[in-house]
């Protein structure tokens, strides 16, 4: 039952929320379909496409990966969100239409940034975190 995230490209050190994207890290095993706040959700924008998420005190396997105007997270060995920034042409506005709490269009997000792992209380365990590069 513990909300946590990680947050990525986020270019602004005093505001994470607005200026970065959050994977949402949430104990929603089990819930289909998963939505734009549950696990493996790119936070507020986009829900993952299946919930392969495994039930809480199981260790669970990410791949994130951000180039140029695509973001992709694997999760479990499924490719659970492909995402083209470029499409997201509107402040608070995702592409099917729904509202999002992003005061600036996702098109014009940094494509680089800092990286962190947030949390709201409640334990969570992460371990092998690796960052590298990807060439463009």
């Amino acid at each position: 039952r513990t909300n946590s995230g990680l947050f990525f490209r986020w270019a602004d050190l005093g505001d994470p929320v607005q200026t970065g994207f959050e994977m949402q890290i949430y104990d929603s095993a089990g819930r289909n379909p998963a939505g734009r706040h549950d696990c493996g959700a790119l936070y507020d924008i986009l829900a993952p496409s299946s919930n392969p998420l495994k039930p809480a005190m199981e260790w669970n396997s990410v791949v994130l990966k951000c180039r140029n105007q695509y973001i992709t997270i694997t999760m479990n060995g499924v490719r659970i969100i492909q995402a083209n920034l470029d499409k997201y042409t509107q402040e608070h506005r995702n592409i099917d239409g729904s509202d999002n709490k992003f005061g600036t269009a996702l098109k014009d997000f940094s494509r680089t940034g800092h990286i962190g792992i947030q949390a709201h209380g409640g334990a969570a365990r992460f371990k092998n975190i690796k960052v590298r590069e990807i060439s463009q």
